[in-house]
């Protein structure tokens, strides 16, 4: 019998339930305490002596054979680990040279297996698999010399003001300054941002070239008819699914017209710059929300989902998975990664409603992380990139709805509905726009065609001109804005951005004036993972993503807002 002493040490039960049952110091009673590791450090070290356990057990031969969390120790001050379950050990079993061979497909769901066979289905021979895997790092060289330009090369002058003042420039820093209500900094901004990509765009064009010259030369080898079938393969989506979402935005481009329409009338200007499309129209309501505040608003946003769902966004909210504020050498942006033991949220809170929306949105992905983790196997739970920003940005549409049923003032309604359909403009009809982008230059690739930078300019302003109409001025500069864009060496990614917010806007708008089964519909999509294809976990949650419904849902609703406001401003 083991004469381990536990005191000072937590189960990775208990860790995984974050808390521990303590007896007080001062009462002698059992109470419940925080179960966290004291240090970055101490959690490494903890991680790192968890997995050499398995990895000494296993060159003895062995192997653990039961499913308890009960039996593995930590101390959380230093991270050492101890192991009290010798009972579990088992040998490990050898198969016979020749004993039946078992598939391991029998494991996974059905759909995952079929997704497998498919792939099988496009193997080479190990040859030429061998060649494919040594040419990686050069297929990586488009992307690395771009980032290289983008990130430490590329130098701006500084932007200035109407009283003259210098302003850093950076790529940080420049839609922050299109946001100014002082049109000599935007425009200052603008051209010398563009000035910046100019003096290089020439390498910038040779740079996308070799891209997709990569992408043609993957699909060619992988037997697909187009680089853009080879890249939506990935996430088992059909090039129609591409295809349609332009098309569908091409008919009911008249919208986005209209938004520009209205866009000039509010700013009283003649016509629209591309450096005037970012101001807020409305910045009297633009007043200073804190952490606190925001952590309130979300969690009321989201209790339509019910109680599961609620507690563990709470216990997300209040457990330490948020990274909250900027701090020196902390990454930039907000992200969430992570399933076991908990999702984790990386956002730099600025105590305003844009880093709101933010926190509801990387929680909305934290909690679609924990419900794929928690109700499947471990290899059904990584949900596709597809449908990723779904649960994401219906969080967001929840929380507008919310804050806009808790002030009437026509002003805050004008001030938040400005920013709903800045989403729109920004999520839907610009990463539309990318998405066909993309699918040109490529085909022109498949057409042994060489990018030039004329070329690719001509095609992004040409692009810029039918999008945005005839009351925004297509200038030079926003002819180069390709050159800046890192998504365009993501192989056909931008288009996820637009179709997942359409499917997002058309389940919130059930989630919000449907039934309890539309609800039960969507968490049961979240508790999906993996274990169908994304457009059957869209559909089986209550959109077809295979039809241009949602889209034309979803633009429709822009409209509506646009009616609103309008009607509001006037």
């Amino acid at each position: 019998m083991s004469n381990f002493n536990k005191n000072g040490w937590v189960s990775l039960a208990q860790i995984c339930e974050e808390r521990q049952l303590v007896i007080d110091a001062e009462t002698g009673k059992k109470v419940l305490r925080p179960a966290y590791f004291s240090s970055m450090n101490a959690m490494i070290e903890g991680a790192f002596q968890f997995a050499r356990f398995f990895e000494e057990i296993h060159q003895k031969g062995k192997v653990y054979c039961s499913i308890s969390p009960d039996v593995f120790y930590f101390n959380l001050k230093n991270g050492a680990f101890h192991f009290e379950g010798e009972e579990f050990l088992g040998e490990a079993y050898v198969q016979e040279p020749d004993a039946a061979e078992i598939e391991f497909t029998e494991f996974l769901a059905p759909e995952l297996a079929e997704a497998l066979a498919e792939e099988q289905e496009k193997l080479l021979s190990e040859t030429e698999e061998k060649l494919m895997a040594s040419s990686s790092l050069m297929q990586d060289t488009p992307y690395s010399i771009f980032g290289m330009l983008n990130n430490a090369d590329l130098k701006f002058e500084d932007a200035i003001d109407s009283k003259g003042k210098k302003h850093t420039l950076t790529t940080g820093t420049f839609i922050h300054m299109l946001e100014q209500e002082d049109e000599v900094l935007r425009e200052s901004a603008y051209r010398n941002f563009y000035a910046g990509y100019g003096s290089m765009i020439h390498t910038l064009a040779a740079c996308l070239n070799g891209q997709t010259n990569q992408l043609k030369f993957n699909s060619i080898a992988r037997k697909y008819a187009s680089s853009l079938e080879c890249a939506v393969d990935a996430n088992n989506v059909s090039p129609r699914v591409y295809e349609q979402l332009i098309e569908t935005v091409h008919k009911n481009i008249h919208v986005l017209h209209k938004y520009m329409r209205v866009r000039k009338e509010v700013m009283k200007k003649e016509k629209l710059h591309m450096y005037d499309l970012y101001v807020p129209m409305v910045n009297e309501c633009n007043v200073p929300v804190s952490f606190e505040q925001a952590k309130e608003d979300v969690l009321h946003s989201i209790q339509l989902y019910g109680t599961e769902y609620a507690k563990v966004y709470e216990r997300g909210l209040n457990s330490r998975w948020i990274d909250v504020y900027e701090n020196e050498g902390k990454r930039s942006g907000a992200y969430s990664s992570g399933q076991r033991v908990h999702p984790f949220v990386l956002m730099n809170f600025a105590d305003s409603l844009d880093t709101e929306f933010t926190l509801a949105h990387e929680m909305g992905h934290a909690i679609h992380s924990y419900m794929s983790t928690k109700y499947q196997a471990p290899l059904d739970r990584h949900y596709k990139i597809f449908v990723a920003e779904v649960a994401s940005t219906c969080n967001e549409a929840l929380l507008m709805d919310y804050l806009r049923k808790q002030n009437s003032d026509p002003k805050f309604q004008a001030y938040l509905i400005n920013h709903f359909m800045e989403q729109f403009r920004t999520t839907l009809f610009r990463q539309c726009m990318f998405a066909e982008f993309e699918k040109i230059i490529n085909e022109k690739t498949a057409n042994n065609e060489v990018l030039t930078s004329d070329t690719l300019n001509q095609i992004y302003a040409d692009l810029n001109k039918f999008y945005y109409g005839e009351d925004v001025i297509v200038d030079d500069e926003i002819s180069m804005e390709w050159a800046r864009i890192p998504h365009f060496y993501m192989n056909f990614y931008v288009y996820q951005y637009a179709t997942g917010f359409s499917a997002a806007m058309a389940l919130s708008q059930k989630l919000l004036h449907g039934t309890q089964a539309d609800i039960e519909a969507y968490l049961s999509f979240l508790k999906g993972g993996c274990t169908k294809s994304p457009v059957e976990l869209l559909r089986m949650a209550g959109v077809d993503m295979a039809s241009p419904k949602p889209i034309e849902d979803a633009i429709e609703l822009f409209d509506s807002l646009i009616d609103e406001f309008e009607s509001i401003m006037k």
